[in-house]
């Protein structure tokens, strides 16, 4: 036998290592943390900063996570507003969910789901049209691998 035969085959894989990472990566769960551009001018072209909000669409608090998650860095705060609600990373910059604001179910769920320090009982008093921006601290912040324990 010849030494060529003995070693083991590496895995054939796609020939972008950029696409290669991104399937690896991209695993039903979002786009892990090693994957994620380290401000918004590093992630320009492949992800937008606005996101369309339709409350018709299925898992749209899902859906607003993932597009953050891919064109921005850790998100730090929350500030919400008449017809919108931005999300600033640590570095400040703003992705921004216009349609969406006071008077939406979907905006406590989006507050719940970022770990904002917020009273939904008070949020859900507010009019829709309520005139002032209020801003959300992002306190609750999970380890890497933190489901995998016990």
């Amino acid at each position: 036998m010849s030494d060529a035969s003995q070693r083991p085959q590496e895995p054939q894989g796609p020939a972008d290592p950029e696409s290669r990472d991104r399937v690896i990566a991209d695993t039903g769960w979002g786009i892990k943390p090693d994957d994620q551009p380290a401000n918004a001018a590093e992630a320009a072209g492949r992800s937008p900063t606005t996101y369309r909000y339709d409350p018709s669409e299925p898992d749209v608090v899902r859906r607003i996570l993932l597009a953050q998650r891919r064109g921005f860095n850790t998100a730090n705060r929350v500030r919400v507003e008449r017809g919108r609600t931005s999300i600033l990373d640590i570095n400040g910059d703003a992705f921004v969910v216009e349609g969406l604001g006071y008077g939406d179910e979907n905006l406590i769920a989006l507050l719940q789901r970022l770990g904002a320090a917020f009273n939904p009982q008070h949020l859900r008093q507010l009019p829709a049209d309520e005139p002032t921006p209020r801003e959300f601290g992002l306190s609750r912040a999970w380890a890497w691998g933190a489901e995998r324990t016990g």
